[in-house]
């Protein structure tokens, strides 16, 4: 059957579009993306935060605000598998409260190396891997010459960050906590033995354009969880 001008037209603009819906796939969603810069390791605030908690503990609103930060890198000696060896850090944030009393100073230290003793206890590396290793998407380090191992795939939570990671999640949905909700939610769960140090939060949810909305902090062994009503960063 021959076709004439017309249908040959038809045909010619008809077959690409008939291609492209049945041949193109539809983008990937990234299942990687760098952790967010309020997210790395124990950076959960800056100088000059201001926050507005409730305590679910006692009910009562407390206006906190940080005072200073403090990261110090003692000791740092050689490298084994792209990670430090006997890296030690102390990480120190002082705040101040509205209702008064001496500042609060919450505080955390890690030790970690790639030492195994005799005994067999194992020393194992720190969490930092060189970039482009293996981690493309991490997040660089203080030094900007290693990264965290983070990669946060949406809706599902990691089952093999290093030991004396981070735990994140990072929700697609939008997330309700409290009285309020927030879309692209990454929750994050901290090691135990961080969270049991001086009151350093054992879990936090963090949110876009706001910061952190939800805090879990361990005093003395009983849990309080505190939930953002509004932030404001004083310049």
């Amino acid at each position: 059957m021959k076709l004439n001008l017309f249908s040959k037209a038809l045909l010619a603009l008809g077959l690409p579009l008939l291609l492209g819906v049945s041949c193109e796939e539809p983008e990937p969603e990234p299942d990687a993306v760098p952790l967010p810069a309020e997210l790395k390791a124990y950076v959960l605030f800056q100088p000059g935060t201001h926050w507005i908690y409730q305590d679910s503990a006692t009910q009562q609103l407390d206006s906190v605000w940080v005072v200073s930060t403090k990261l110090t890198e003692v000791r740092q000696g050689g490298l084994y598998s792209g990670a430090p060896i006997n890296k030690y850090e102390v990480f120190e944030m002082r705040t101040r409260s509205s209702q008064g009393g001496p500042d609060q100073v919450f505080g955390t230290h890690r030790l970690c190396g790639a030492n195994i003793s005799d005994d067999g206890d194992e020393n194992w590396p720190c969490w930092v891997v060189t970039r482009g290793e293996s981690l493309p998407n991490s997040t660089a380090d203080v030094g900007g010459a290693y990264v965290f191992p983070y990669i946060i795939v949406r809706d599902r939570a990691r089952t093999d960050f290093l030991a004396g990671g981070m735990q994140p999640y990072w929700h697609t949905r939008p997330l309700a906590l409290g009285a309020r909700t927030y879309p692209d939610v990454m929750e994050v769960s901290l090691p135990r033995g961080d969270a049991s140090q001086g009151g350093w939060p054992a879990y936090y949810a963090w949110a876009p354009n706001v910061g952190i909305v939800r805090q879990r902090v361990v005093v003395q062994g009983v849990p309080h969880t505190r939930a953002l009503l509004r932030s404001r960063i004083v310049q």
